[in-house]
Formats: C-alpha cells, sequence, structure tokens
C-alpha cells in the first residue's frame, strides 16, 4: 500500500538524519577537543535535525498507537473501559497535534514575513516550521487512523474473542 511506502520512505530517511546527527556531533566533539575548533553551527544543524527526525517519526508511532504509556490503571479498571481510553486519548492527540499543526503554520508564516534565520549558519527557519506544521497535520491524521483500532479491539472484546498472543 501507499501509506506503507511512505512510511518506510519516512523511517529510511529518519535512520539516515540520525547518522547525520551522529556525525555532526562527532565532528564537532574532536574538532572541539582535538584541533581546538568546533564544527560552525553545529548545534542548529542538530537541532534541526532532530526536529526533522522527530516529526518524521511520529506519524508511524501515532498510527500504530505506539506512544510510551504509564499504565497506573490499567489492572483497577475493564478491559473495555481501557479500549475506550485509548480511543480517547487518539482522539485528543489528533487534536492537540492539529493545534500544534496550526501554531507552526502561523509561526513559519511570521518567519518567513520576517526573514528570520539561524544565528551562525543563516538557514531560514520558515521552511523548517512549514515542513514541521506538515508533518504535525499527518501526525493528527495518523492518530485518527488509529481510533478504528481500538474501536475494533473493543468490538472484539465485547464479543469475547480472546487477546492474541504475541511472541
Amino acid at each position: 500500500r501507499m501509506y506503507e511506502r511512505i512510511e518506510r520512505a519516512a523511517a529510511n530517511l529518519s535512520a539516515f538524519l540520525l547518522f547525520v546527527l551522529m556525525m555532526i556531533t562527532f565532528v564537532d566533539v574532536v574538532g572541539r577537543n582535538i584541533f581546538n575548533h568546533p564544527l560552525n553551527g553545529a548545534s542548529e544543524l542538530a537541532e534541526i535535525v532532530l526536529a526533522m527526525v522527530i516529526f518524521l517519526m511520529l506519524p508511524h508511532v501515532a498510527r500504530r498507537n505506539q506512544h510510551i504509556v504509564i499504565d497506573l490503571i490499567e489492572n483497577v479498571i475493564k478491559p473495555r473501559m481501557l479500549v475506550v481510553l485509548d480511543a480517547l486519548a487518539a482522539i485528543l492527540s489528533a487534536v492537540m497535534f492539529a493545534l500544534i499543526a496550526w501554531r507552526c503554520w502561523v509561526l513559519a508564516d511570521r518567519a518567513v514575513e520576517y526573514g528570520d534565520k539561524t544565528a551562525a549558519l543563516g538557514i531560514p527557519v520558515g521552511p523548517v516550521m512549514y515542513g514541521m506544521a506538515i508533518l504535525a497535520g499527518v501526525v493528527a491524521m495518523a492518530s485518527l487512523l488509529a481510533v478504528p483500532f481500538s474501536v475494533e479491539h473493543l468490538a472484539s472484546r465485547a464479543d469475547g474473542a480472546q487477546e492474541p498472543v504475541v511472541s
């Protein structure tokens, strides 16, 4: 499917960007400690690359509902209620990321209008913010895609179906 190919491309790009982040850090540390000359703009590059990695992988995490969770009430409430809470969390996540997308877009417009650039390297901030806004919108939609899985899981539990064993 098309979504799976896009997801795989985003994962591959994220892996490459993590390698780039590692190389930026390596060159900066070696330059600073051995040659007493750090990589100019390393912190700016690291910030931008890290934001790209995070926002590229968030749609994957949201669609598969693989966010980090703390299970404080799992043993106290019924499994059906957990699935309902899971669906509500996905909806709330979609709303929050839609708000993030909107605000990032507004900030990107402002950055382009003012000609904002990073201090050391002069990288335009607007395009980075637009990318974050678009990917936050994708995360919002991916979060909504996770809701039917929660509802489907709730329906299967209501029918008395056994939980699949994952090894």
